[in-house]
């Protein structure tokens, strides 16, 4: 369980890290031609730490339920899985795809300036990936109610929270008084709760 809990906090903590603009821009400066590559090295780190965990959460363990799966749980399970990848497919209509993985970047020298994207579910949700990921994780807990996925759940929650924040940090930086207006319109993560 040390182990599960350590490599998910040096995950999330390299993921800020690595997504911080302080550090893309030293990047930036110190090697221009490995920048193009950053991006994609970003994805394939995240990837590889990811997989270490899912290899401790299904084969380096004992089944400790924290409660007997039954008929409302699994129902419930394959409900939040459904709508967890739904939504994360539909959120995802709104990037670039070959710019999301980085593939897009070893073609271009200079990255082109983003711009701020209000359709489809943002419209509804400032975070629709993070929502998806927020119903999906759920499902997967219901359908394996482990500790060491109640652990996970617990962990990843508790992550979307700080990576938001530190996300909206950052968007507010790069479309300003733009961003802060989409913020006090569209709720940040629930939509029609909070």
């Amino acid at each position: 369980m040390t182990l599960l809990v350590l490599l998910w906090v040096l995950f999330f903590s390299s993921h800020s890290l690595l997504a911080a603009n302080a550090l893309k821009n030293a990047a930036r400066r110190l090697s221009p031609s490995f920048y193009r590559f950053y991006r994609l090295t970003y994805n394939v780190l995240s990837l590889l730490f990811l997989a270490a965990i899912l290899y401790i959460i299904f084969y380096c363990h004992e089944l400790n339920y924290v409660f007997d799966p039954n008929r409302i749980s699994s129902v419930a399970a394959i409900v939040f899985l459904i709508s967890g990848a739904v939504v994360t497919m539909l959120s995802f209509r709104n990037y670039d795809l070959r710019e999301f993985t980085g593939i897009k970047q070893l073609k271009e020298q200079t990255p082109q300036p983003s711009k701020l994207v209000i359709k489809g579910l943002n419209m509804y949700v400032r975070h629709p990936l993070y929502f998806g990921l927020l119903l999906f994780i759920l499902g997967f807990f219901l359908w394996q109610p482990t500790q060491m996925n109640l652990v996970s759940l617990a962990i990843i929650y508790c992550y979307i929270y700080i990576g938001i924040k530190l996300e909206e940090k950052k968007l507010v930086e790069e479309f300003g008084d733009d961003y802060r207006t989409y913020q006090q319109q569209v709720k940040m993560l629930l939509p029609f709760l909070f």
